[in-house]
């Protein structure tokens, strides 16, 4: 039933998703209005996270930087929607990529690479990174499988939903892969050890941590998610961080920067405390450019905690 309900969304927002992205940011507007001028969707969340984030700013200033959010979150859910029915090349025109080489020649040596990223840009239309097929060569990294890790919604219908969309995107790009549920991709990097393989796995931080890495990360001890540390370090994969810009209304810029790879033996804390140095420095350089609307710090660090970075 949960899957025959998906299908049914599915079909519902094709025709909407048919429309000019001009018209979507135009419902965008409409939605913001109403979020934040009527529902006051997390207003509190929003604000209290910048603020502690960023405790130099005055009052004036996160006002601000909430309504920009606020139309910034909006746009996400609407360009989404258009994604879904827009070809490969529009998005590609929209989304664009530099430094691919950085990964293409990680994947050269080592035969597969975990792009790290956090909630920046529109995480949706990151298969815009992927060039198409008639530019791709055996180097290329999009010539081989790129796996989409997530977690699964408590919702059993969201996450049917989300499997239908992504694996959408997959056959639109003519991309190998499909999504790896984070808790099987240990288990999926193993089993596939031989063959070249991408994982792209968002990592921002884990809000309710106990014992997990701490870094100070926006002036906040914070616990950041293990997983993408681990498997790159378990299993000697090289890490590189995925930067996503966003340079303007409905335009994003995707560029890739080295972490560490196996042969640098730098030690499994440092892919995680090197990805939050990197996600901070791009947040304190486009603020509104992250998902503000989370409760991000639900825990504070207890004295007991002994990861802390140094």
């Amino acid at each position: 039933m949960k899957k025959f309900l998906a299908r049914v969304v599915f079909c519902l927002l094709w025709p909407l998703s048919l429309l000019p992205m001009g018209a979507h940011h135009f419902f965008s507007a409409v939605m913001c209005f109403v979020l934040r001028r009527i529902v006051r969707y997390r207003y509190s969340v929003i604000t209290t996270n910048i603020a502690r984030s960023f405790p130099q700013m005055k009052y004036g200033q996160i006002k601000k930087l909430t309504g920009e959010y606020y139309r910034y979150m909006c746009d996400l859910f609407c360009e989404s929607v258009w994604d879904l029915a827009h070809s490969a090349d529009a998005v590609r025109k929209r989304v664009g990529v530099s430094k691919v080489e950085v990964v293409d020649q990680l994947q050269k040596k080592y035969g597969r690479v975990i792009l790290i990223m956090g909630h920046c840009g529109n995480w949706e239309m990151v298969s815009g990174m992927i060039i198409s097929p008639e530019d791709r060569t055996e180097d290329s990294f999009a010539s081989h499988p790129v796996y989409m890790v997530y977690k699964a919604a408590e919702s059993k219908f969201s996450d049917i939903l989300f499997r239908m969309l992504r694996m959408h995107e997959y056959k639109k790009f003519h991309s190998l892969g499909e999504v790896v549920e984070s808790r099987q991709v240990l288990r999926h990097a193993l089993k596939n050890k031989d063959s070249k393989a991408t994982y792209v796995m968002i990592a921002d931080q884990n809000p309710i941590g106990k014992h997990d890495p701490v870094v100070d990360f926006l002036n906040q001890k914070t616990y950041m998610l293990p997983g993408p540390a681990y498997l790159s370090s378990r299993l000697g994969i090289p890490a590189v961080y995925l930067r996503f810009d966003r340079i303007a209304r409905g335009r994003y810029h995707i560029e890739f920067e080295k972490i560490s790879e196996p042969s640098e033996n730098r030690g499994e804390n440092y892919v995680t405390e090197k990805f939050a140095q990197l996600l901070e420095a791009d947040i304190r350089k486009n603020p509104v450019n992250w998902l503000w609307s989370h409760k991000r710090w639900k825990r504070n660090i207890e004295p007991y905690d002994n990861n802390i970075s140094k």
